[in-house]
């Protein structure tokens, strides 16, 4: 269910609407007469705005919460829908509906508890519980206050708990990604076992050879006294012995230098899916599609291809707001290829801002006639330049922003070619 009402706008909070008028409706009318139907409707009505106008949704549940006491009548069960409201709220809304519907709902609620719970008379009754004293009028407003906290608090909670999980834990994304980390990290392991035991080989073996060296050279001093004629024998032995111990030496060292070699790496398209998963994370719709047979580039030309999309996706992330789509081609032909970045950040904001007027003439004609401009774009282009690419940037009205990096001779970068 929660998928559905978070793929569909009206649908599921009109099913959700009706379902709960039949069954509260119901027991509001039963209890408490044709009187309870204005406030149903209002609350019923702010479940299915909750998604599609979630600010006019805000407004309706604030107004059903506080007009049951104002017509006079008891606690609905319909007013259970402010909490479900407040849980799609949670869920799908703004930093900024979030907090308002919240904190609407925390205060409202006091009101309506202490407008309901003191404007009755003592010896009055809730649902057939008599409150015979102040103190039980006392008693039943604070449990009364701490379960709508609680259940308040509850809602929003698990709202954003769901969509959370939803959106960014578990997808087979995440999955393959996971998998290749472990994979990466399993082999980074083993080369650390493979190196450790070859560095213990060569210490084994150095040891060896400067206790040779040194037995030569201290029976090289007792036999130069006797005999100075053997002292040039000696002083060849003794360097020689050196000589192996300084290619050990530098064996190991060139061994154990090969993990700080690899830990200075630098980025590239194998960096590109945590990259995405990192901004999967802060909450944008990141797609990324390779079509064509990659080709095995330098570490420089790698770096441009990463840059453009890592600059691509911050300029977004300044840009747009949170649930922005993004499309991350990388086009291989040949010789060739081509890297695009679009998003549809404008679209995105006008959604969520409610904006019912589309795109005008006038900003048809500023994308045709202005060109996006800026320090990272133009040292993009730099960059490119100088693998003989070609960087474009382009604003599409109403719909958001793309990115266009053509590189028609890529494969003249190829490791190991140069």
């Amino acid at each position: 269910m929660f998928l559905w009402i978070r793929d569909q706008k009206w649908l599921p909070t009109t099913c959700l609407s009706l379902i709960a008028l039949t069954a509260f409706g119901t027991m509001d009318f039963i209890f408490q007469g044709p009187k309870t139907l204005v406030a149903s409707l209002v609350l019923v009505l702010s479940v299915t705005f909750s998604r599609p106008l979630p600010w006019l949704s805000i407004a309706l549940s604030s107004v059903g919460t506080l007009l049951p006491q104002y017509l006079g009548l008891q606690p609905q069960f319909t007013m259970l829908l402010a909490t479900l409201n407040l849980f799609i709220i949670a869920s799908f809304g703004t930093v900024a509906q979030r907090v308002l519907a919240y904190s609407l709902n925390a205060v409202l609620g006091s009101i309506a508890a202490v407008w309901f719970v003191f404007s009755l008379p003592v010896d009055g009754k809730i649902y057939g519980i008599l409150m015979p004293t102040a103190a039980s009028k006392m008693a039943v407003f604070a449990a009364g206050f701490i379960a709508m906290i609680a259940v308040n608090a509850n809602a929003w909670f698990l709202g954003r708990l769901f969509i959370t999980r939803v959106t960014h834990v578990g997808t087979d994304f995440d999955r393959e990604i996971l998998e290749r980390e472990i994979a990466i990290t399993q082999l980074s392991l083993a080369e650390q076992d493979r190196r450790f035991e070859i560095a213990r080989d060569v210490n084994d073996l150095l040891l060896e050879q400067v206790s040779s060296t040194l037995s030569s050279t201290e029976a090289g001093m007792y036999s130069a006294k006797s005999d100075p004629s053997v002292a040039p024998r000696i002083l060849e032995n003794v360097f020689d012995g050196l000589k192996k111990s300084h290619a050990e030496i530098r064996r190991l060292s060139d061994l154990l230098g090969l993990q700080d070699v690899k830990a200075l790496a630098l980025p590239g398209l194998r960096d590109l899916p945590k990259l995405m998963i990192s901004y999967r994370e802060l909450g944008y719709g990141v797609n990324y599609r390779v079509s064509g047979e990659a080709l095995n580039l330098d570490d420089g030309a790698e770096l441009v291809l990463y840059r453009i999309v890592y600059e691509s996706l911050e300029n977004i992330k300044a840009h747009t707001p949170v649930s922005t789509e993004v499309d991350i081609d990388f086009i291989w032909q040949g010789n060739a290829m081509q890297v695009v970045v679009k998003d549809n950040g404008e679209e995105t904001r006008r959604r969520q801002d409610q904006a019912l007027t589309g795109y005008t003439v006038d900003e048809d004609h500023r994308a045709l006639v202005e060109r996006p401009s800026g320090a990272n774009l133009t040292a993009l282009q730099e960059r490119a330049g100088l693998y003989e690419g070609a960087v474009e940037f382009a604003r599409v009205p109403g719909v958001g922003f793309t990115v266009s990096a053509a590189f028609p001779d890529i494969a003249k970068y190829r490791k190991g070619k140069n």
